[in-house]
């Protein structure tokens, strides 16, 4: 079997009301990304994870995902109001969809001044006056609003509702998961021209209630800066001024390497602003150097425990 390498894919477009996505790593069924380096070319990631095994993703990542990549890699081009919408956790999905919730962060790559995130609510909520709320279309006013800037990041966990507009780029890093419930949809669900499925009665159960706090920002160490920790994987940003030589999870699991700024060389692999590649588990050792000057990338993995 010849040696695998560092992998790119080629992206999955798709049209949004609000503007668009460009899905750039995905295990979910009939969305498998195709790689498109190397002599693995045309080969759909899940497929090569049947071949390769933990090799490719991490012998515990196996384990536990089977032929199913576990993250979803995203760009999304905001550029009318996105809903307001929650997604399920595991157990909820599961049940009623036989698949995985849906944890997820927002990394922003641009955003105008009059771009806006609303993430969770700020006070506690009860299922009938968010009702009332999204029937009289007043619920923007009982949710937390934040002004985006270029480098910010958001963690989503499920069961926060949230929305997002006004002109805005973000990456998106997220469980392999496309359940979403829409509750609240700008008014465009009162009109049939604009009217899309909503969700609000299936979603009661689904949403937290609770007040939300945004998470501390954590400091940077080392032009490393730690995002979010969760069960389902771990995110951080790293500032690059020079080449660095990085150690993978001991075969645990994959790497994912996001570019988010400038121009970086991943082993041999360039991407620019906006690509991914995936570095297999078995790599141990990897380079990562700034093309011009300065480069950031996020790198994102699945805490799943030694192999």
């Amino acid at each position: 079997m010849n040696q695998i390498y560092p992998l790119c894919f080629t992206p999955i477009p798709k049209e949004r009301v609000w503007g668009g996505e460009s899905w750039l790593l995905s295990g979910l069924e009939g969305n498998s990304s195709v790689v498109c380096n190397g002599f693995l070319e045309e080969n759909e990631i899940n497929e090569l994870i049947e071949v390769y095994m933990g090799d490719l993703v991490g012998d515990p990542v196996y384990r536990k995902f089977g032929f199913e990549f576990p993250l979803l890699v995203k760009i999304l081009d905001i550029r009318d109001y996105l809903s307001f919408q929650v997604h399920p956790g595991d157990e909820i999905a599961l049940k009623r969809h036989n698949a995985y919730g849906k944890a997820e962060v927002w990394y922003v790559l641009e955003a105008t001044p009059d771009a806006r995130i609303y993430l969770g609510f700020d006070r506690r909520m009860t299922a009938e006056g968010c009702k009332q709320r999204c029937m009289n279309q007043t619920l923007p006013e009982v949710m937390n609003e934040f002004t985006p800037c270029k480098g910010d990041s958001f963690y989503i966990p499920p069961g926060t509702v949230h929305a997002a507009g006004g002109g805005l780029v973000v990456a998106e890093i997220q469980q392999v998961s496309d359940i979403t419930y829409r509750i609240y949809d700008w008014g465009r669900e009162f009109y049939k021209e604009t009217a899309r499925e909503m969700h609000l009665e299936i979603a009661t159960d689904a949403i937290d209630w609770e007040r939300f706090v945004l998470p501390e920002t954590q400091p940077v160490k080392n032009n490393v800066q730690i995002l979010v920790e969760t069960p389902w994987f771990h995110l951080s940003k790293r500032i690059l001024t020079n080449p660095v030589t990085l150690m993978n999870t001991f075969g645990n699991s994959f790497r994912l390497i996001l570019c988010v700024e400038g121009e970086v060389e991943v082993s041999g692999v360039r991407l620019r602003k906006g690509e991914v590649c995936l570095i297999p588990a078995v790599i141990g050792e990897y380079q990562v150097s700034p093309c011009n000057g300065m480069a950031g990338v996020l790198e994102s993995w699945v805490p799943c425990g030694r192999g």
